[in-house]
């Protein structure tokens, strides 16, 4: 990847701010920039997209990290920007926001809505990495050479004297010729991600004699030791049988060339890749169905419905796409017409954002569906529409440990009921753990009534008095209890509390271990922190609710 050299960059803030003006130009075929020289008003750099909404786009030249001051400019410049009512509005300066500097921007939505994005750093590394003429302007031309190049791209755009009516004139006088000269289809154009025009032309209705049809004939073919060659020949393969997509580059093609209609002129164009794609069935309504893992007797032991909604065809058979109601499972099923075979194939995504309640059923499927069991599909309404096979692989993700999928089920069931036990409902914490999961299995128990055991072996208690310490250092033998209650328990997940009421710990103890460094602390800061070993028989313990009368004594 292209790096630039940002700092360098910002000795010349017009320098570095031009770059990224003509690399928005380079990827935004609509973006308009304004000659500053009569000023802006707020207007460095802006676009109207095809729905007619205004983006405008602020270019910043500096690095490090954004400080009061640097913020304060972002400030003023958002307040000038308001004046044009922009429906969007970001920021493109090269600096990756750390976690106080994107809670800052955040805000910034507060008083100004239409802030969207923080284009940064890495964001502008790997756009320019497309584009390395704009960093070899940059960084051996002068700060004019760039404005002069911004100046061309502006007078380019600037023919469109009648802005958006004169570009849909020409759009439309555009597509009237090519539909004269092929009737059959269809043409619009776009700018990919490396800004490179695209076009697009769609069939339009039947040819019965595929006079107006247009053809590619070539020979493919891949390098056998390349790793990546290899994967695209089982795509390209694949998609040939069972329908797909697949990307072919120019190595991929040999003697490769276009042919269609005479008019369009298909035949002086350089083929330098090959998109394939099937034609895609939506299926209206979906094709509904439910999975279910089996034992080899046929015993249940996990199901979940699933829904196909499209499919596509290849030369051996056809493939349904579709998921599970969550969304959370893709499934694909596959029949091969040729040994009337079929393989079903599930993947599993993570999301970033979850209930609880809708990541369980598929957990508890993915954790028992193991090689050695059994996956059938029966259709909706279709009692004899049934397809079974042995599992032959795990479904869980490869990072997982075994058990894991359980594991979790388990956990965000445990979740679940935590949620409605309490009636604070909330997705699934970013960074929730398998000790949140046993936090939260404990919690369950205390709202059953039940005493909950604490973890640990030792117990820190603060004395701010000579007295107290004594009465504590006349404890020679035998063992002593210590009740703490509390009226509010807080439990925190995440970004989320639960008062769970009143709580009692209770905390038996059979030594105490820093008797003489605790002496020293009190002597010199008139403060002291004593640790006391739990005793091995009696762990200490908590419960909801007041001190239980049971308990007042050893």
């Amino acid at each position: 990847m292209v790096r630039v050299p940002w700092e360098k960059l910002a000795e010349n803030p017009s320098l570095s701010e031009s770059l990224v003006t003509l690399l928005v130009m380079r990827l935004r075929e609509r973006a308009q920039a304004v000659d500053g020289a009569g000023g802006d008003g707020g207007r460095d750099l802006f676009e109207y997209t095809d729905d007619g909404e205004l983006i405008v786009y602020e270019a910043k030249s500096f690095t490090g990290r954004m400080g009061a001051g640097r913020r304060r400019q972002v400030e003023r410049s958002l307040v000038s920007a308001a004046r044009h009512q922009p429906d969007h509005w970001d920021l493109l300066v090269p600096i990756d926001a750390n976690p106080a500097e994107q809670r800052w921007f955040d805000g910034l939505r507060q008083e100004f809505p239409f802030v969207r994005w923080w284009r940064g750093h890495s964001w502008l590394d790997e756009k320019c990495a497309a584009h390395p003429d704009l960093v070899r302007y940059a960084l051996q031309e002068s700060a004019d050479y760039i404005l002069e190049r911004i100046a061309e791209a502006r007078a380019e755009r600037d023919l469109l004297a009648g802005g958006i009516s004169d570009y849909v004139e020409r759009a439309r006088a555009l597509h009237t010729r090519v539909r004269e000269i092929s009737p059959h289809h269809a043409v619009h154009t776009s700018l990919n991600a490396d800004g490179r025009t695209v076009v697009h032309l769609t069939s339009q209705g039947p040819d019965p004699d595929g006079q107006n049809a247009i053809r590619f004939t070539g020979r493919v073919r891949f390098v056998g030791e390349d790793p990546q060659e290899t994967r695209r020949r089982l795509r390209f393969e694949e998609t040939m049988r069972f329908g797909g997509e697949v990307e072919l580059s120019a190595d991929n093609l040999a003697e490769a060339a276009l042919s269609g209609p005479a008019g369009l002129g298909l035949e002086r164009i350089a083929v330098g890749g090959v998109r394939i794609t099937s034609p895609r069935q939506e299926l209206t309504p979906p094709l509904r169905g439910q999975i279910a893992v089996q034992l080899s007797s046929g015993v249940p032991l996990a199901s979940l419905p699933v829904s196909f909604t499209h499919r596509v065809s290849g030369m051996d058979g056809e493939t349904l796409h579709g998921s599970d109601m969550t969304g959370l499972m893709r499934v694909r099923l596959r029949s091969n017409q040729r040994d009337l075979s079929a393989q079903l194939k599930f993947s599993f995504q993570p999301p970033e954002a979850a209930m609880p309640q809708t990541m369980v059923p598929v957990l508890r499927l993915l954790s028992q569906a193991t090689p050695g069991r059994f996956m059938e599909l029966a259709f909706a309404g279709e009692p004899a529409s049934r397809m079974q096979a042995p599992i032959s692989t795990t479904m869980t993700p490869q990072s997982w440990e075994p058990g894991e999928a359980q594991l979790w089920a388990d956990a965000f069931d445990d979740l679940t009921q935590l949620q409605s036990r309490t009636n604070r409902f909330f997705p699934v914490p970013d960074d929730f753990t398998k000790r949140d999961a046993r936090e939260v299995k404990d919690v369950l128990s205390l709202l059953d009534g039940e005493e909950v055991v604490l973890r640990g072996s030792t117990v820190s208690v603060d004395v701010g008095s000579t007295e107290t310490l004594t009465q504590l250092g006349d404890i020679r033998a035998g063992m002593f209890r210590v009740t703490a209650s509390g009226k509010s328990f807080i439990f925190t997940l995440g970004d989320h509390q639960i008062d769970l009421g009143t709580c009692t710990e209770i905390y038996t103890m059979d030594k105490i271990l820093n008797m003489q460094e605790a002496r020293r602390d009190l002597t010199a800061r008139r403060h002291a922190t004593v640790v006391m070993r739990i005793a091995e028989h009696f762990p200490a313990v908590r419960y909801l609710g007041p001190e239980r009368t049971s308990n007042a004594a050893v």
